[in-house]
C-alpha cells in the first residue's frame, strides 16, 4: 500500500511532517517550548494542507503549494517552480554567507553558512544529474 493511500499525503509531505514533529519533540526535550509549539503547528499545517490538497476540492495553487500533484500539468508547473526556488535559495545562501563572513568571520554562523552553500551546491549538482537521466 502506498504512503498516499495510508496517510492521505505524498511521501514527501509525510517526511516533512515527520521532520517537523521530530524538531518539536527535540525542542520540547530542551524545554524551548515556544520553538516546540511552532514546529508542532508547522507539522499540523503541513499534514492538513497535504490531506486537503488530495481531497479533490483544492485549487491548482493549493495543490502546488502543498506539493501534492495530481497530474502531469501539476508536475510540470511544480518542476518549474522548484527550479525558480533553487535559484532563489542559492542567491539567499550566498547573501547569508557574505553576511556571516562580514559579521562573524570566525564564529559558528560562518561555518553554518559555509556548510549551507556547500550542501546546496551538491544538491543542485545531484538534482541536475537526476533530471538529465529522467529526461
Amino acid at each position: 500500500m502506498s504512503t498516499h493511500k495510508r496517510l492521505g499525503m505524498s511521501w514527501w509531505n509525510a517526511v516533512l511532517t515527520a521532520v517537523a514533529l521530530a524538531a518539536a519533540v527535540l525542542f520540547a526535550v530542551l524545554a524551548q517550548w515556544g520553538v516546540a509549539i511552532i514546529f508542532l503547528a508547522a507539522a499540523v499545517v503541513i499534514a492538513a494542507s497535504a490531506i486537503y490538497a488530495r481531497s479533490g476540492r483544492a485549487s491548482d495553487i493549493h495543490r502546488l503549494n502543498a506539493i501534492e500533484y495530481v497530474d502531469e500539468r501539476d508536475r510540470a508547473i511544480g518542476a518549474q517552480a522548484f527550479a525558480i526556488l533553487g535559484v532563489c535559495a542559492m542567491v539567499i545562501a550566498i547573501g547569508v554567507f557574505i553576511a556571516a563572513m562580514l559579521l562573524t568571520p570566525s564564529g559558528p554562523m560562518f561555518w553554518v553558512a559555509w556548510a549551507q552553500i556547500i550542501l546546496l551546491t551538491i544538491a543542485w549538482a545531484v538534482a541536475n544529474v537526476v533530471a538529465v537521466r529522467r529526461s
